[in-house]
């Protein structure tokens, strides 16, 4: 097993997979084991017996802001959702 958890169980293929189609969450794992312990802590038993699509959703949903928060110009800078460059202002 690749990622062993309370409510879920991943094999090596399907968390390749994952970690491929998440590529803007930066630590896959960490997402994984604070949604496991959502699940098991908090989730509708509906969620917990659907935590392979759910999870999946919710990593979608992640990645996608993360994305949105991450996204660099050719040269490596920061940039809005409108192409401008973000600065970070002096203190």
């Amino acid at each position: 097993m690749a990622f062993n958890g309370k409510v879920i169980h991943l094999n090596d293929k399907d968390h390749a997979r994952w970690k491929n189609a998440y590529q803007n969450i930066p630590n896959l794992d960490a997402y994984l084991m604070s949604r496991d312990e959502w699940l098991h802590r908090e989730a509708k038993p509906d969620h917990k017996k659907r935590w392979f699509l759910s999870t999946a959703a919710y990593l979608a949903k992640v990645d996608a802001r993360l994305a949105g928060e991450n996204r660099r110009d050719q040269e490596g800078r920061r940039i809005d959702s409108d192409g401008k460059k973000v600065f970070k202002a002096m203190p």
